[in-house]
């Protein structure tokens, strides 16, 4: 068979998938051939000058190739570009190489450029899938790096003669070395000889048995510390199945045995926890039984020392029964004072058992606060003690249990009371802050040392421990206060400077709750109980 050069021109541009292409410069006439028509899917009316080559290139690189083409004509370079280009015919992007020489005339003037337009896609596509999977593999290896270096055992892996070629965190944390210095480095270069040569031999060991195996062994860091580590040891193979190297995974178990010893410790120490709570569970109980059998004997005491009363009035004159009046006086006194024990003993065990609870209702709190200080006033100012009261609101309505307020105010005006001496005075004030109340009961008496002021309200701390103290007291007072307060969702405070007074802030929400409104209250009988028993209670220590 026979060929002529045309054709076999237009076979070689088909089979390669390269067009030919020639530009006259200086008369911008583009001539194609029929394959590279082919290739970019137009006419060759299509394309005749460089305006119309233009108008293939892909809009993103249109600019660019233009400056491209005019540096090639005007500077006669050889032409070498990729770009894209969208065909006629199909909605389709294209990828082409362009390649092309220059010619120049007899006075060196650029006249002709040709050359070829070879179709690149399939390798376009190929760098991209390539592209893809290297971003693949390097997140991969990213998060492989990230999950090794996460892990506290120290990893590493070395070639079949030892040398580092990788490691995590913690190898470089154990031997105080970056990855970067500890990679070609052998374990004779990191480690003294002897644990150097240690290693070798277990590295060689597994080579040569090419399995895994799992040892302990001491090891010395560089800073003379010893640990114990447990080493898995396993080799890695090319894809022949060749050994490579080994794979090595250590963990410092030097603190296993402390942690057991520790553990030990933890639950010696938690055995003698829950015996102390049962002993507590059992002091809890003696004290709310031995109340309870208290309270049923001293309140026949109690009453048994009213009818003695009641019969001296009667049956003595005033003079014969003065003594008399005195002794019973004493006795109605240290009931009240064992009352009072009891009733605190009682409450601190619901405290602490959670059984404490409120029966709050809305109420005028200035009323009552004021009906309080006024059920006390005279047993104060028979002390010499003045007292005063003042609000700078007249009414406030809020929730609260009118008897455990009163027992709160009582309590603290007793504690006042008994610290102020003949000419001191005591204040209550109260102060309305919208959100919350505040109630402020100061007194000029001996004051809190400072060391004292971060305890007092714990159960059982009393100012004056001592024998001889000059005021009596359970040290559990103050203690229920706090409690009482804390219940309603409320605050208290204390500020003190010792021989100069103290001054205890109590700060009570504003909250109402959904239950029938309670007038204000106009006496303090209308509380529950004797409000002359409550204070003979309440000052059993002082009166």
């Amino acid at each position: 068979m026979e060929f002529n050069n045309n054709f076999l021109i237009d076979e070689l541009q088909r089979v390669g998938k390269v067009g030919i292409f020639n530009y006259d410069i200086k008369n911008d006439v583009m001539t194609i051939s029929d394959i590279t028509c082919e290739l970019l899917g137009i006419s060759n009316e299509y394309m005749r000058n460089k305006r119309d080559w233009l108008n293939i290139v892909h809009l993103s690189q249109r600019e660019e190739f233009h400056l491209y083409f005019e540096e090639i004509i005007n500077t006669g370079k050889d032409f070498n570009k990729e770009y894209r280009i969208a065909r006629q015919n199909e909605e389709i992007e294209l990828w082409i190489e362009v390649k092309g020489k220059v010619y120049f005339d007899e006075h060196s003037i650029p006249k002709i450029l040709s050359g070829t337009i070879h179709d690149i896609s399939e390798l376009k596509k190929s760098e991209e899938r390539y592209k893809k999977l290297y971003m693949e593999f390097q997140e991969k290896e990213a998060l492989l790096v990230s999950l090794i270096n996460s892990i506290p055992d120290m990893i590493y892996y070395k070639d079949i003669n030892g040398v580092y070629l990788g490691c995590n965190k913690a190898l470089e944390n154990f031997v105080g070395m970056n990855q970067e210095d500890i990679i070609g480095c052998t374990d004779y270069d990191i480690f003294e000889r002897e644990i150097a040569d240690y290693f070798r031999k277990m590295d060689l060991k597994m080579i040569h048995k090419e399995e895994h195996f799992i040892y302990e062994e001491w090891v010395k860091y560089p800073n003379g510390r010893q640990v114990l580590c447990n080493t898995l040891k396993t080799p890695y193979y090319d894809s022949q199945g060749n050994i490579l190297g080994s794979i090595g995974v250590s963990r410092d178990i030097t603190g296993i045995s402390k942690k057991e010893e520790l553990q030990k410790r933890i639950e010696e120490k938690r055995k003698r926890v829950n015996e102390l709570k049962e002993a507590d569970r059992i002091k809890t109980e003696f004290f709310v039984n031995i109340s309870h059998e208290l309270r049923t004997p001293i309140n026949v005491i109690f009453s048994a020392t009213q009818m003695e009363e009641i019969m001296l009035k009667s049956y003595l004159s005033d003079s014969a029964s003065e003594d008399n009046f005195k002794y019973v006086k004493m006795m109605k006194q240290n009931c009240y004072r064992l009352l009072r024990l009891i009733e605190n003993l009682i409450d601190i065990t619901k405290f602490e058992n959670g059984y404490y609870s409120l029966n709050r209702s809305n109420h005028d709190i200035i009323s009552l606060i004021e009906e309080v200080v006024s059920s006390v006033a005279g047993y104060i100012e028979n002390k010499d003690i003045s007292i005063i009261f003042d609000t700078d609101v007249e009414e406030k309505i809020i929730a609260l249990d009118p008897e455990k307020i009163e027992r709160i105010i009582l309590n603290l005006l007793s504690n006042s009371v008994k610290f102020t001496p003949s000419g001191g005075s005591i204040s209550v004030k109260i102060q309305d802050h919208k959100d919350n109340v505040c109630i402020k009961i100061k007194d000029t008496g001996s004051g809190i040392p400072e060391d004292k002021l971060q305890s007092i309200f714990d159960r059982f701390v009393q100012v004056d421990k001592s024998l001889n103290r000059s005021h009596e007291g359970s040290g559990i007072g103050l203690s229920i206060v706090k409690s009482l307060v804390e219940q309603h969702g409320g605050k208290i405070f204390v500020k003190s400077i010792e021989s100069q007074g103290s001054e205890f802030s109590i700060h009570l929400p504003c909250e109402l709750v959904e239950s029938k409104y309670c007038k204000k209250i106009t006496s303090v009988n209308q509380i529950g109980k004797s409000s002359i028993e409550k204070v003979n209670i309440e000052f059993s220590d002082i009166l």
